[in-house]
C-alpha cells in the first residue's frame, strides 16, 4: 500500500470498518495485517504532516500517537445530511426538535440507561414512576436508585449549569454511583479517579499514574472556545468516547461518559445536540461496540465513534418526527395513547418501521417478558388506531406493519 491508496480508502464516501479492510470480500480491499499496520502508519504519518484532511485532538493518549478524526467525506456528508434534516425542520415549526421532544427524551434517557445496562424487562416508563421515583428517599430496589441517581445528576447539571471540571466531574461520578457500588469498587476518601488497573474486554484503560494528566487534558481541550467552535457538535462526542478510552473509574465510566456529554452539549447551549443518545445506544448496543472497537483498533481514529453518533443521530431524529406525525394525526380524532404504548410504538419505529413483524419480534423489540395473549392485544390496540396494519402470511400467522401513512420520514444509510 503506498500513500496514495491509503488516501483514496481514507476520502471513500464508506468509512471502510475494520473488518471490512480486512475480510470483506465483497468490498474487495482484503489488507493483510501487515498492510493494515502500514495503513494505520500513514495516517500517523499524514498527521505529523498536519494533512488537511485530519483533525488531530490536542487530547494525551497511552497507547497511539494521535487522537483524531478524519474531515473526508463520509465523515462531512453525514454531518451535512444531520444539519440538513435538523435545519428544516426548525424551518417548518419554527423551533428545534430537540426543543419540542425534551420531556419524553429525557424520560427515555432515564430508563434506557437502566435497561441498557441491567437488561432489565418491563421498566416502566411512566412519568408517574419517576414521580415516585424522585420523592422517595427510602429506596430499595437497585434500578430504582438508578434511576434516582440519574435524576439528580442531571438536575445538578440542568440547576447549576457546573463547570466541566475535575472536581465536579468527581461530584457527578459521586451522584451517579450513589449507593450503587460495592466498597472495592468505589473511589477513596480523597480521590479523584481509579488507583489500579482495569480491563475492559480485550483493552486496557490508562495506567493509574497517567489518568490525572489525560484527564486534564480533556478538560483543558472540553473548555477551550476555540475547540467549541472549532468541533461544534461533535465536540461532547470526543469526549464521550475520550473517557471510555481512558477508563478513569473501575465501573460506571460508560454511564459518566455518556452523561457528560449531555453535560458538556448543555453548558455550550448546541441546539443541535441530540439528547437521546442515551435511548439511541441502548437500542443499538453491538453498533455502539463495534465503534469503539473500530477506533481502539485503528489508534483512536474517531471518525468510527462520530460515525456511528451521526447516523444514530439521524436515525432518531426521524423517529421522534414520525413520532410527532403519528400525534397529529391521531389528534384529528381526539385519539390518545398511554405513555407505555407510545413506548412500543416507538421501539417499533427503531427497529422496523416498513416491514411486516409477528409478536415474538414485537416482544423482542420492547425487550419484554409477555404473554402472546398480551402481546397481541397490544398490537390489535395499534391496529385499532390505525397505527399499525394486521395481516395473515402463507402460514396462517398474523403479521403486523406501520401504517405507511404514518410513516413520514425515512432514512436510508
Amino acid at each position: 500500500m503506498d500513500v496514495k491508496q491509503a488516501i483514496d480508502l481514507i476520502m471513500s464516501k464508506n468509512y471502510y470498518s475494520v473488518n471490512d479492510l480486512r475480510y470483506n470480500q465483497k468490498v474487495g480491499i482484503m489488507l493483510s495485517k501487515d498492510e493494515f499496520d502500514l495503513f494505520l502508519d500513514i495516517k500517523d504519518q499524514l498527521i505529523d504532516k498536519q494533512s488537511d484532511l485530519f483533525k488531530s485532538l490536542p487530547l494525551k493518549t497511552f497507547n497511539s500517537k494521535h487522537c483524531f478524526y478524519v474531515e473526508g467525506l463520509y465523515l462531512l456528508e453525514t454531518l451535512n445530511e444531520y444539519y440538513r434534516i435538523l435545519l428544516s425542520d426548525y424551518e417548518l415549526n419554527q423551533s428545534w426538535l430537540f426543543t419540542r421532544n425534551i420531556e419524553d427524551m429525557l424520560t427515555s434517557r432515564l430508563f434506557s440507561e437502566v435497561e441498557g445496562t441491567l437488561s432489565v424487562e418491563n421498566v416502566p416508563t411512566t412519568h408517574r414512576r419517576i414521580v415516585e421515583i424522585d420523592k422517595s428517599q427510602d429506596l430499595k430496589d437497585q434500578n430504582d436508585i438508578i434511576v434516582k441517581n440519574m435524576l439528580t445528576a442531571m438536575r445538578y447539571i440542568i440547576k447549576n449549569k457546573p463547570d466541566f471540571n475535575k472536581d465536579n466531574l468527581r461530584a457527578l461520578y459521586e451522584i451517579l454511583s450513589k449507593d450503587c457500588l460495592p466498597k472495592e469498587l468505589q473511589l477513596k476518601d480523597g480521590a479523584y479517579y481509579r488507583d489500579d488497573r482495569v480491563y475492559i474486554g480485550d483493552f486496557e484503560g490508562a495506567d493509574p499514574a497517567l489518568i490525572e494528566s489525560c484527564m486534564d487534558s480533556l478538560f483543558s481541550f472540553a473548555n477551550n472556545p476555540e475547540n467549541v467552535r472549532k468541533h461544534d457538535s461533535l465536540l461532547p462526542h470526543i469526549c464521550h468516547y475520550y473517557i471510555l478510552y481512558i477508563h478513569p473509574y473501575f465501573d460506571y465510566n460508560g454511564r459518566t461518559a455518556r452523561m457528560v456529554s449531555f453535560w458538556l452539549n448543555y453548558i455550550h447551549e448546541i441546539q443541535v445536540a441530540p439528547y437521546f443518545m442515551s435511548e439511541a445506544i441502548n437500542e443499538s448496543k453491538n453498533d455502539y461496540y463495534r465503534a469503539i472497537t473500530d477506533t481502539r483498533n485503528t489508534n483512536n481514529d474517531l471518525t468510527y465513534f462520530l460515525g456511528y453518533i451521526l447516523e444514530t443521530s439521524i436515525q432518531y431524529s426521524f423517529v421522534y418526527k414520525n413520532l410527532e406525525e403519528i400525534r397529529k394525526e391521531l389528534s384529528k380524532t381526539g385519539d390518545t395513547l398511554t405513555s407505555t404504548e407510545w413506548v412500543y410504538v416507538k421501539k417499533i419505529l427503531v427497529h422496523n418501521s416498513e416491514d411486516f413483524f409477528n409478536y415474538k419480534m414485537f416482544l423482542k423489540y420492547i425487550n419484554a417478558t409477555m404473554s402472546k395473549q398480551g402481546a397481541m392485544k397490544t398490537l390489535n390496540n395499534l391496529c385499532e388506531y390505525e397505527i399499525l396494519q394486521k395481516s395473515t402470511n402463507k402460514k396462517g400467522d398474523t403479521i403486523f406493519k406501520f401504517n405507511p401513512d404514518f410513516i413520514t420520514y425515512k432514512y436510508h444509510k
